[in-house]
């Protein structure tokens, strides 16, 4: 994968983020545009990290781990730059970081994620920071029969659901294994389980809500208060011993680049930021309604895709076809989840054996076998009959007319 060292007529493309789009794009340049590109990438954090996998933490399986992006940045030959960009100055193609130093560039891809905002005062907001130590709190105090009835809430329908769902059902299944009678109820905007994934996965969502006995909720919001929970509409009033809530999410806001009502970033079908040249973005900073690591890959790939041809790659980009694929954690083997495109949700699968490999929770084309590198085959084995290494799937440009 590691590319020749890339020569002095190579185009500077300069990736703002450190999460999953950001190291995807850059893990696909330099497959698809090899040494055509010099890579820099700029962002404050120093580690990517998995954070798909914290809602197992506070159930005591599993972790997220950390991967050190200095690391990352060697082996890929990509020059990290610590630090946030303040602003894009598109017509001098330069970027300004918070620091007020600039780097100049001829293509930007905006990878910088979202903001995550609290819903609600009195209630646990999974994915800030001290939330997995205030979640093995509620489930300490669930399991010692101290907190009996807990709401779960998915305040809004822009974002990613499926782990306020993970974490009603591992509740659930931790309240049965101490032998507690729990009453836990999901509240969602959503007119059923995991709509997004389509007809199946959905019945197999509802199937396991009914199962550890959770119950749904849809098509409803929350008014949260001290003790109780007020359904809207219709005002019903929950008690709640504790309330667990997905944040509200919204775009990070960057001066000079364009952004609707809630902060994110507009795109076209091949990831160019509309209204700009040479700007790209992916992942949960764009318009794309559904948040999620796996679409974000999937964005960054197909951004990857439009540069590599820009400068030279022998390839014809394809533009974003979403297929969403999703792992429920249940506390038992878990529920692999996906649809053959968004468009058409009704064509979704479910299954309790892998529909993609690696079997990782991001289901990345470069990003999930990169991280697992020659580990992958230790920790999952081989792939089983009929897949490839990665699924075909996830392809999005094409070589010599046939699909990578």
């Amino acid at each position: 994968m590691t590319p020749e060292r890339a020569s002095s007529a190579a185009a500077e493309v300069v990736i703002a983020g450190g999460g999953v789009a950001a190291l995807e794009a850059l893990l696909a340049l330099r497959d698809l545009a090899e040494n055509r590109v010099r890579v820099t990438l700029v962002t404050p954090d120093a580690d990517f990290v998995d954070r798909p996998m914290t809602v197992a933490q506070p159930f005591g399986f599993g972790a997220a781990r950390r991967h050190p992006l200095e690391r990352i940045a060697s082996d890929l030959e990509a020059t990290l730059v610590r630090a946030s960009v303040r602003e894009v100055r598109a017509a001098e193609r330069r970027v300004v970081l918070r620091g007020g130093n600039t780097l100049s560039y001829d293509k930007l891809v905006i990878a910088t994620g979202a903001r995550m905002l609290p819903a609600f005062d009195d209630a646990i907001t999974f994915g800030e920071n001290g939330s997995g130590e205030a979640m093995r709190e509620l489930v300490d105090g669930v399991e010692r029969g101290a907190a009996r009835r807990i709401a779960f809430i998915a305040p809004t329908a822009i974002g990613w659901t499926l782990p306020i769902y993970e974490l009603a059902l591992l509740t659930a299944r931790s309240a049965r294994r101490a032998h507690v009678d729990a009453e836990l109820v999901l509240i969602t905007r959503e007119n059923r389980p995991l709509a997004v994934f389509g007809t199946q996965p959905s019945r197999t969502a509802a199937q396991w809500l009914r199962a550890l006995g959770v119950e749904f909720i849809g098509e409803a919001g929350a008014d949260v208060r001290p003790g109780v929970v007020r359904i809207e509409p219709g005002g019903r009033s929950v008690p709640t011993d504790g309330v667990v809530a997905l944040p509200l999410v919204r775009g990070t806001l960057m001066e000079g680049v364009p952004a609707d009502e809630f902060g994110f970033i507009p795109v076209d079908r091949h990831g160019r930021v509309r209204g700009l040249e040479a700007v790209y973005a992916a992942g949960d900073a764009t318009d794309f309604p559904v948040k999620q690591g796996g679409l974000a890959a999937q964005q960054a790939d197909t951004v990857a895709a439009q540069i590599a041809a820009q400068v030279g790659a022998p390839l014809t980009p394809a533009p974003f076809r979403p297929v969403l694929r999703g792992m429920l954690f249940t506390g038992g083997d878990p529920s692999f989840l996906r649809t053959r495109e968004l468009a058409d949700p009704d064509e979704g699968i479910s299954s309790l054996g892998p529909l993609w490999w690696p079997p990782t929770k991001v289901a990345g084309r470069y990003l999930g076998p990169y991280l697992f590198g020659g580990t992958a085959r230790e920790a999952f084995g081989p792939p089983p009959s009929g897949f490839a290494e990665i699924d075909v799937e996830l392809g999005t440009a094409e070589r010599g007319g046939q699909r990578d």
